[in-house]
C-alpha cells in the first residue's frame, strides 16, 4: 500500500521524535538545552524543495543535537557555515552553483546528476540532497553528523596542513565521528560500522598505503599516504584507521592533527608515530580482520539469447549482523566473463550497471543470483531488506556460474537509468 505525503510525513516525523527523545531520555537535559549552553547562533539552513514544517525542525534538531555531541565529545563546535538540503536535485545544484566562486562556475562546476542521495561540504556550507533517501535517512536529514564533522576539520585548520591531504583520514575521521554520533542517537552501532568496514577490506583485497602490494597483485596508492585512491580504503578503511589509531592515541590526538594542519608532519606530531610507523602496525591489524577473501568465483554474465552481457559489475551481497551488504566483486569483461573472490560466510552474487551520464542513479541494482539462479529486482535499487536470491554456501571456489539476465543491457539500463 503506498502512503500519501501527509502519511510518509507522519511516519518521518514520529521516527525522528522517537529517535530525538530516546538521546535525551527522561528527565535528562534536553538538546536545546544543551546546545544553548554551546553559545553559538542558530543553525543557518536553506531548506529548498518540498518539506513539512515537522520535517523542517527535525533537521534544525538534528543539527543542534550533532552540534551538541561533537562538543562534548571532540570539544570543538562552529556555527560558520549554512546547510543547503533539498527534497529536489535541480534546486540544490542551482544553489550549489550560485555559491561557488564564479571563477569555478566559469568551468562548468557542478553537483554530479546521481547526487539525489548524498552530501558535501565546502569549507563554509554543506550541501545535502534528500530526493532519493530512504524514510529513516530523510528523517535526520541523511549525512548530516559527517559532513558536519568536515566543516570542524575546515574551521580547526586542515587547509593549512603541510604537503597532500591524506584523505583517508579526511573521511575516514568523518566516519568515525558520525558512527558514534549515531550509536548515540540509537540507530545503529560502532561494532556494526566496523564489521561492514571490515568486510569491504577483505572484498577489496589490497593492503593499505605505505605497505607496498599485497593479495593478487593489485597496486595500491602512493606510501606517502596522500593519494586519494579506492573509495573503500578512504571511507571504510579510513573508518578502521582512524579507530585504530583512537584506540591507541585516543580522540585527543585526533583533533589535535587536524588543529595542527593534517599533513604528513603533523600526522607525527600528533599521534607520535610517522607514517611509516602507523603503515606497519595498521599492516598487521589488516591480517588480523580483514584477511583478503581467498574463493575463486568465476562465470558468465548473458542476455536472453545467451550472448555475453560486457561489463557488468559482479558484487558479493553478504548479511554483517542481520544487514545485507555489498561488497566488492569483479568486472566482467567483454567477453561478459568474470573472476570475483567470495567469503567464509553464505552469500549472493549482486549483478549492478553503472547508468549513463545524466542518469538519476550512479549505478542500477539487476539483481541477484544464488540457488536456484537469477532472481531480478524490480526498482534498480539495491535494498537491504529486500528478499533477493536464496544465498550459496561460503567457504569454497566455484567455477562456471551462469548468470541469465531477463533483458538485454540496453532495455535495463533504459529501466532503470532515468534521466
Amino acid at each position: 500500500m503506498a502512503l500519501s505525503r501527509t502519511e510518509a510525513a507522519s511516519l518521518l516525523v514520529l521516527a525522528a521524535s522517537v529517535v530525538f527523545l530516546a538521546a535525551c531520555g527522561a528527565g535528562d537535559e534536553t538538546v536545546e538545552e544543551r546546545w544553548a549552553a554551546l553559545g553559538v547562533p542558530e543553525p543557518e539552513i536553506v531548506f529548498l524543495g518540498d518539506f513539512t514544517d515537522e520535517e523542517r525542525a527535525a533537521i534544525v534538531r538534528e543539527v543542534k543535537s550533532v552540534q551538541v555531541s561533537f562538543a562534548e565529545r571532540f570539544d570543538v563546535v562552529t556555527a560558520e557555515f549554512t546547510l543547503y538540503v533539498s527534497t529536489e536535485f535541480e534546486a540544490l545544484n542551482e544553489a550549489f552553483r550560485e555559491w561557488l566562486d564564479p571563477e569555478y562556475r566559469r568551468r562548468g562546476v557542478e553537483l554530479s546528476s546521481w547526487f539525489r542521495c548524498s552530501g558535501l561540504a565546502w569549507p563554509e556550507a554543506v550541501f545535502i540532497a534528500l530526493e532519493t533517501c530512504d524514510e529513516d535517512e530523510r528523517a535526520y536529514g541523511g549525512p548530516i553528523a559527517h559532513e558536519y564533522f568536515h566543516i570542524l576539520q575546515h574551521d580547526l585548520g586542515v587547509i593549512g596542513g603541510s604537503g597532500g591531504w591524506p584523505y583517508w583520514l579526511l573521511e575516514g575521521a568523518a566516519e568515525y565521528a558520525s558512527a558514534h554520533y549515531h550509536e548515540e542517537q540509537g540507530r545503529s552501532t560502532v561494532s556494526h560500522r566496523r564489521e561492514v568496514a571490515r568486510m569491504k577490506w577483505a572484498a577489496l583485497g589490497v593492503c593499505f598505503p605505505g605497505l607496498g602490494l599485497c593479495n593478487r597483485g593489485r597496486a595500491i596508492q602512493a606510501p606517502d599516504l596522500t593519494g586519494q585512491g579506492d573509495l573503500v580504503l578512504q571511507y571504510q578503511v579510513g573508518f578502521l584507521a582512524v579507530d585504530w589509531l583512537v584506540d591507541r592515541k585516543g580522540e585527543e590526538a585526533l583533533i589535535e592533527f587536524f588543529r595542527q594542519g593534517g599533513g604528513q608532519h603533523e600526522f607525527e606530531e600528533a599521534f607520535g608515530m610517522t607514517p611509516e610507523e602507523f603503515a606497519d602496525g595498521f599492516g598487521e591489524y589488516w591480517q588480523e580482520v580483514a584477511s583478503p577473501f581467498e574463493w575463486e568465483i568465476t562465470g558468465n554474465v548473458l542476455d536472453p539469447e545467451g550472448r555475453p552481457v560486457a561489463y557488468v559489475q559482479v558484487h558479493i551481497v553478504a548479511e554483517v549482523e542481520h544487514e545485507r551488504i555489498v561488497v566488492m566483486g569483479d568486472r566482467a569483461n567483454s567477453r561478459g566473463e568474470f573472476r570475483a573472490y567470495g567469503p567464509d560466510e553464505r552469500h549472493t552474487l549482486g549483478i549492478f550497471l553503472k547508468c549513463p551520464d545524466g542518469s538519476r542513479a550512479y549505478w542500477a541494482f539487476l539483481g541477484e543470483w544464488g540457488q536456484g539462479g537469477f532472481v531480478a529486482d524490480a526498482d534498480g535499487r539495491f535494498d537491504s531488506d529486500d528478499e533477493g536470491a536464496e544465498p550459496v554456501a561460503g567457504g569454497r571456489n566455484r567455477a562456471g556460474i551462469l548468470i541469465e539476465l531477463p533483458d538485454s543491457k540496453t532495455a535495463l539500463l533504459e529501466r532503470h537509468c532515468q534521466p
